[in-house]
């Protein structure tokens, strides 16, 4: 049986705003935002994993395929390009980059 979507930092949002009595839905959501974090932090320290050999490395590659599209990389890729956008005004005695 096939995973549904997986759900945005948004969706979650919505969710916990829904239903902000509900002690078991928050405790939830806690469990998924720890998830998260590890999820984030196997994506900064993939750089540095190496392939294993034999069979064990097409589940690798799967893996790391699935690791790139986790939504919380994608926000999080997505929040670091935002971030370094040149600003719509220079400041005084900025140049372009």
């Amino acid at each position: 049986m096939p995973f549904k979507a997986p759900l945005s930092h948004a969706d979650l949002r919505l969710i916990r705003e829904r239903q902000p009595w509900n002690t078991d839905v928050i405790s939830l959501l806690w469990e998924v935002k720890r998830l998260r974090s590890v999820l984030l932090r196997a994506y900064q320290l993939s750089g540095d994993f190496k392939r294993p050999a034999g069979i064990t490395g097409e589940l690798y590659d799967e893996f790391m395929k699935d690791l790139r599209t986790e939504p919380c990389v994608l926000e999080r890729d997505d929040m670091t390009a935002s971030l370094m956008e040149s600003p719509d005004k220079l400041r005084k005695g900025m140049v372009p980059r």
